[in-house]
Formats: structure tokens, C-alpha cells, sequence
């Protein structure tokens, strides 16, 4: 585990010998390195703000950025994850140091962070030397909150889920702050374009946006996983909500995200993004009642709703058209004015599930994605988390009660944190949210199988779309309409079918029956891989797999070189067998797992050149050799 110090706003700093690494951060002065400022903001308002709140917006502004900054160990699941976690030691300047040095404040305060990024976090208060004034430059002050009587805060990411909240209770008559974090100019955009939607459909006297920004200025962030953004939020709608009298704020977000059961074998950890999980609400309710010493109260309304049925719900106000004006892509440097959305992330991918699930798509054109959910080529990194999803879905699907949390054990840190429901009803209502969830996928890709069946069954998709690759990578199965069995029918005839191959030593090329041949340097990689397909056949065993380093070494090239001509590989050969051999390979014919490597798929037999057609065996078109 890696070990990080972070002196914050001129501290000085103790013995720090065994620490791998010393950062220091300032939100104030000349070598201020983080931004912190509020815009919007009332005057009259935060001239009554509480010395105590000014220190949580700097700590959180602190931990938010550090977070950014320290670097996580190796992705490689070694010790379950162990070198993924780190050790974050924090010195921080408060104005109210007796508050943050009591144990109940920071005990909670560590134990939540911790649970929060799978960190261990180590927290010491200084006293605070900021002239009074300082809190003042955090600040863009302006008239428009005058006299706003708020009913509720909420968080406003610009997403669907928090939209679909604001506009509900904007519909139910409630005023709203809303408040939007950002920390890109495209993100806050996105934010301001649909608060002034909702003005435009009448609720302009019924909120008040506040948007805030967060970031590290002058140095390059290079941890992208940002887990404690989540604890940011939430003391930014904290503070908001003691600033309009409120004891508490809301977190719009469906239940399968805030519960974020693993869809990957390889998600542990820090891995699994814990943003509303109900153990993180719960212990940011104790830690800010801690704070203030009084009870504070964080709604959490959608944590039985699937993101289908959030969708649905908006439609449901009348105000569905707003969808289209909401994003979910956390990759904004990417985005344009006609596409604000990649396709590829795990929010497009769920996002876009949702929509097709509810029948909206005339609200949310797939235009508007730089690559199709369904039938668009996916870029070799991007396969595993659309693969993962839907298989998530299908696992899902195939469990009865029983068997859910045997399944995912890690349903067991929300049983007891759901306030009002015993441990029993908590998953009880787990399972049922996740059947309703898996329901909603597997509809929408057995509605894409009918409708693309004829260009599945000729090998016309890209082999990297998502609807091929149900078929052809994760064993994948389909649970759909009774008027889809025909369909499923027939495509597992066609992974019933053999593929036979044989090698031309003298012409250092490979000959299918039906003519397709490969040679050249996708020759070398496929005989690479050859040697211990065929010794695993020999002895009946299973196929194991080839180190990916390991291979790329054998071959003389890059690791980057060796996945692009997987990738080519793949692609030629599977679009050229389906229509030959009529099959479809289950996992890929090169199939590949994650910290195991690459290996030829079994379903692959080898005959004798002899045994080959004359024709196939002296052919020299239809040739593919990774030039």
C-alpha cells in the first residue's frame, strides 16, 4: 500500500519519513494550486456562514483534489486488490479545531472516507491562521437568492436521474436549490442550459442554482477513479442546506448504481464506486450530525427505482422532451454540440439501456452517441464493460432469491443501513430492484436480436458491436419473448458447428475449409498460439491460456502490437467463418481474459493438410495477414 501526505493551506509539516510522497495544497494565496469557488452565491447568506462549514468546504475541496493526485498501485488483482488501495495522510488548518479534533467528528469522519475509496485515511487538525476575509474569494456573489425560501437541495449533476428528481418536485410545487458541482466548463454547461429549461416551462420562481467548482489548477490530476467526489457533493449540498435553514439535502440516483453490485469479476475495492451506496449516506448523516450536533437527514428516493423506471417516471410529468438536454458521458472532452455522449462509458451504456427499455428513444436519438449501444464498433478497450453489462443482466436473470446473495455478498453492507426496513426486507426489495433491471436489458437486446438477426447471421455487424459480441464473447445467453425462441434456436445451431483448419508449413500459412486463409503476421501469431492448442487436445485437457506479455516476447512485438492484431484477427476471421462454417464463436476465436492472457478458441480443430480440399489448399485470394 502506498503511503501520501497532503499539507494543506501552509501547514507545517511533521516527521513524514515514511511516506512515499509529499504533496502540499493550498485553496488561498499566491501558490494556491486548488480551486474552490461557489458561484451564485448570496451575499447576505454567506455572510452569516459558520466558521465551522468554511472549513469543511476547504477539507473537502482538499480531499476531493488530493484524491486526484495520488496515484493508485497496480490494476493487477494481487492480494485481492491490496496494492490498489493507499495510505492518505492529511494535515489541515481549521478555524474550529476542538470540533474536528473530538472523536466523534473524526472517527466518523475517517471511517467514512475510508469505506467511501477503499483508502485508509489519517486526519490532523491545525489551527487555521486565514485572515477572516479569505473565506470571501470562494464566493461569486449575486442578488438572485434573495429571500428564496428553499422546501429542499438537491444534487444537480446535469444526468437523468437528478434531473428527473428536480423536475418531479418542481411539478409537486416544491422550491429547490439545486446544486451542481463541475470541473469543466462543458459540464457546467450542461447544468445552466437545463436550469434555464426548467425556467422556460414555468419554475423559475421555484429554484435557485448554485454551481460550484472544484479543481486542481496548475498541476495535472493523475488518478482518475475521483471516488471521494461523492463526499464532495455532499458537503457542498451540506453547507447549501444549513445556509437556507435546511437539516438535510436529497441525492437523486437509481438503485442499481447506488447499490453498485460488481458486474466484473474484477471489481473490488476502490474498483466498486460506493458514491450512494446507503453505508455511504448513512455515515455522512452521522458524520455531518456529528459536526453540527444535530440530526441531519439525506433522502435517497430513487434507491428502488431501476434508471427504465426513472426514465419512465420523467415521461411521466409531461416533461420527457427535457431528456435529450441532460447528459450522462463522463467524457466531456469529447463531446460536441450534436454528440454529448461516447457510447462507450458505463453511464452511456446504462443510460442508453434505460431509454431503449422505456420506449423514449424519440427523446434520445442515437445521433446524439458517438457509437451505437448496439451495432456500433467498439474499440477493443471498449468491449469488456458493454460485455460485462450484459452479462451482469443475464447472471442476474438465471438466480433464483436464494441464490442473489450468495452471488453478491457484498449486498450485505446495505441490509442494515436502510432506515425503516429490517435486514430481510432490505433484500428482499435488492433482489426484486435487480430482477426488474435484468429484465429491462435482456428485453432490449432480444428486441435488437429480431430486428438484426438477418445481419447477424451473414456476419454484416461489426464484429465488436455489442449485439454480435452477445453471441460471440461471455456466453452470453438471451432471455426474451416467447417470439424470440426461434431465433435463439437457430443461432445456437450455429455455434453447434465445427471449424476446421489445417497448416501449410511450407507456405507459413493457415487454410480454413472454405478457402479463408492466414499468413503473414497474423500466421506467426496464430502458430504462436497453435503449440499449446494442440498439445491441450492431445491429452483431452482445456486450452490454457498465454500470457499476454509472454506472447507479445514470443513474437518479437509490442503488447500494443499484439491486441491490434488480435483485434484484426478476430474481426477477419469471425466474419469470414460465421459464413463459411455457419459458426459463432462463443468467447471470440481468439479468446482472452482479463490477467490470463490469449488463446485459440477450443471449438477450433485441426485436420491434415491432405484433408482439406484441393481448391482451398491452392486458393490465394481472400488472404488476411495483418499488413
Amino acid at each position: 500500500m502506498k503511503e501520501y501526505a497532503f499539507i494543506c493551506g501552509g501547514a507545517i509539516a511533521p516527521d513524514l519519513a515514511s511516506v512515499d510522497q509529499v504533496f502540499r495544497m493550498n485553496v488561498a494565496g499566491p501558490d494556491r494550486n486548488v480551486n474552490l469557488r461557489l458561484a451564485d452565491a448570496n451575499r447576505a447568506l454567506v455572510s452569516d456562514l459558520p466558521d465551522l462549514l468554511i472549513d469543511l468546504l476547504e477539507l473537502a475541496a482538499y480531499v476531493y483534489c488530493a484524491d486526484q493526485r495520488a496515484r493508485r498501485g497496480t490494476e493487477k488483482l494481487s492480494m485481492a486488490g491490496e496494492a490498489w488501495r493507499r495510505k492518505l495522510y492529511f494535515v489541515v488548518p481549521v478555524r474550529c479545531r476542538d470540533i474536528w479534533e473530538s472523536a466523534a467528528v473524526r472517527e466518523r469522519l475517517e471511517a467514512m472516507l475510508g469505506y467511501l475509496s477503499d483508502d485508509v485515511y489519517v486526519m490532523e487538525f491545525v489551527d487555521s491562521h486565514a485572515p477572516a476575509e479569505q473565506a470571501q474569494t470562494y464566493f461569486e456573489f449575486s442578488e438572485s437568492g434573495d429571500g428564496f425560501q428553499a422546501d429542499d437541495v438537491v444534487l444537480f449533476s446535469g444526468g437523468m436521474d437528478s434531473l428527473t428528481g428536480a423536475v418531479e418536485s418542481l411539478v409537486g410545487g416544491r422550491r429547490l436549490v439545486l446544486v451542481g458541482h463541475h470541473s469543466a466548463p462543458k459540464v457546467v454547461n450542461v447544468q445552466t442550459e437545463l436550469a434555464e429549461e426548467l425556467r422556460q416551462k414555468g419554475f423559475g420562481s421555484q429554484l435557485f442554482h448554485v454551481t460550484v467548482n472544484v479543481t486542481n489548477t496548475g498541476v495535472r490530476p493523475v488518478e482518475p477513479t475521483q471516488r471521494t467526489r461523492s463526499f464532495l457533493f455532499a458537503s457542498l449540498a451540506f453547507v447549501l442546506a444549513r445556509m437556507f435553514g435546511r437539516d438535510g439535502f436529497t441525492f437523486y440516483e437509481n438503485g442499481v448504481v447506488s447499490l453498485n453490485l460488481p458486474i466484473a469479476a474484477d471489481v473490488l475495492g476502490a474498483r466498486a464506486t460506493r458514491t450512494t451506496h446507503p453505508k455511504v449516506i448513512r455515515g455522512f448523516e452521522q458524520f455531518f450530525s456529528a459536526l453540527v450536533d444535530r440530526d441531519i437527514s439525506i433522502e435517497t428516493p430513487f434507491l428502488w427505482l431501476t434508471r427504465k423506471e426513472v426514465v419512465e417516471r420523467l415521461e411521466s410529468t409531461g416533461h420527457g422532451s427535457l431528456l435529450a438536454k441532460s447528459v450522462s458521458c463522463v467524457h466531456p472532452i469529447g463531446w460536441t454540440a450534436e454528440v454529448r455522449h461516447c457510447g462507450a462509458c458505463s453511464q452511456c451504456i446504462d443510460r442508453r439501456f434505460a431509454v431503449l427499455a422505456a420506449g423514449v428513444e424519440h427523446h434520445d436519438v442515437r445521433d446524439g452517441y458517438r457509437v451505437d449501444l448496439l451495432t456500433g464498433d467498439r474499440r477493443y478497450e471498449d468491449i469488456d464493460p458493454s460485455v460485462a453489462y450484459v452479462t451482469f443482466a443475464r447472471t442476474i436473470e438465471r438466480l433464483h432469491r436464494d441464490q442473489f446473495q450468495e452471488e453478491f455478498p457484498q449486498v450485505c453492507s446495505a441490509l442494515h443501513n436502510v432506515p425503516g426496513l429490517s435486514a430481510d426486507e432490505v433484500l428482499e426489495r435488492v433482489w426484486d430492484l435487480h430482477r426488474h433491471h435484468a429484465q429491462g436489458v435482456l428485453a432490449v437486446i432480444a428486441d435488437a436480436t429480431e430486428r438484426h438477426v438477418g445481419d447477424l447471421v451473414r456476419g454484416r455487424l461489426a464484429s465488436t458491436s455489442l449485439l454480435n459480441l452477445c453471441f460471440t464473447r461471455g456466453n452470453v445467453q438471451l432471455v426474451g419473448p416467447d417470439t424470440t425462441s426461434k431465433t435463439a434456436a437457430f443461432l445456437d445451431d450455429l455455434s453447434a458447428a465445427s471449424c476446421e483448419f489445417a497448416i501449410d508449413e511450407a507456405g507459413r500459412r493457415i487454410c480454413f475449409k472454405g478457402g479463408f486463409v492466414i499468413e503473414g503476421a497474423l500466421y506467426r501469431l496464430m502458430r504462436e498460439l497453435l503449440g499449446r492448442h494442440r498439445d491441450a487436445k492431445s491429452r483431452a485437457e482445456e486450452v490454457p491460456f498465454y500470457w499476454t506479455d509472454d506472447l507479445a516476447a514470443a513474437l518479437g512485438i509490442e503488447e500494443s502490437t499484439l491486441r491490434r492484431q488480435v483485434v484484426r484477427l478476430r474481426e477477419d476471421a469471425e466474419a469470414r467463418l460465421a459464413v463459411d462454417h455457419g459458426v459463432m464463436f462463443p468467447n471470440g476465436f481468439i479468446e482472452n481474459q482479463k490477467s490470463k492472457g490469449y488463446r485459440l478458441s477450443p471449438e477450433l480443430r485441426e485436420v491434415s493438410l491432405a484433408d482439406l480440399p484441393a481448391h482451398v489448399t491452392n486458393q490465394t485470394g481472400d488472404v488476411t495477414n495483418g499488413m
